[in-house]
């Protein structure tokens, strides 16, 4: 899992998950990249 890979709770891995969304949200590479997650991607 990721967040035990980065030695990150559940928690403080969508944080930071959602911190990249609202930080990066309307930036074109960001959006491609967004696009090729599943639906249920946390952010």
């Amino acid at each position: 899992m990721v967040s035990n890979t980065l030695h990150l709770d559940l928690q403080k891995l969508l944080s930071a998950l959602e911190r990249i969304s609202r930080d990066f949200g309307d930036d074109p590479e960001y959006l491609k990249w967004r696009r090729q997650m599943p639906k249920d991607w946390p952010i």
